[in-house]
């Protein structure tokens, strides 16, 4: 008896990766409360969740300035998680404490350093996850006053942010988990 030969299809390494991987979804935004930045996780499953928060406005070469950056985690108490950036984290939740990781380069390690406040004049990347990475969300204090009591400013797509009720917002984030 013969062996039938089957043909094997070869998918280049980077496909292979995302297709394994879940991509990034529209879970995150940005909220304002009593004046202050709020982070609004739509959390698409019971797992640990969390939220981060950068600093972007890195001058020079790596290496040559800290990044800032916060970053909370833990349960999620119910589906959707409203925290107060650089506030106080949800009971059960811990800031995470910042760690030094490996540069662009060899022997260049970048210096992490917590974001303890947001200032003028820099813009801000928030990003979580909830088993599925977020779609991250920037900001600068200039776009605080733009976002009403019943808005979010969500991403549209990967480049770009928009003002969108809530609702629409969670509505959205939750078609996508």
């Amino acid at each position: 008896m013969r062996r039938r030969r089957r043909p094997w299809i070869l998918l280049p390494l980077p496909l292979l990766l995302t297709a394994c991987s879940p991509a990034e979804q529209p879970i995150v935004a940005l909220a304002v409360q009593d004046g202050r930045p709020v982070g609004v996780l739509v959390t698409c499953y019971d797992r640990d969740a969390d939220i981060r928060v950068y600093e972007n406005g890195h001058q020079g070469e790596p290496g040559n300035r800290p990044l800032y950056k916060w970053s909370i985690g833990g349960p999620p108490a119910s589906e959707v998680v409203e925290v107060t950036l650089l506030g106080q984290p949800p009971e059960g939740w811990e800031v995470d404490e910042p760690v030094d990781f490996p540069g662009p380069e060899p022997g260049v390690e970048v210096d992490v350093e917590l974001l303890t406040e947001l200032r003028p004049g820099f813009t801000y990347t928030l990003d979580g996850s909830s088993r599925p990475e977020a779609i991250s969300v920037d900001f600068t204090l200039a776009d605080l006053p733009r976002i009403g009591p019943d808005q979010v400013l969500a991403p549209r797509g990967h480049d770009s942010t928009t003002v969108v009720s809530r609702e629409t917002f969670l509505r959205t984030a939750r078609e996508k988990c």
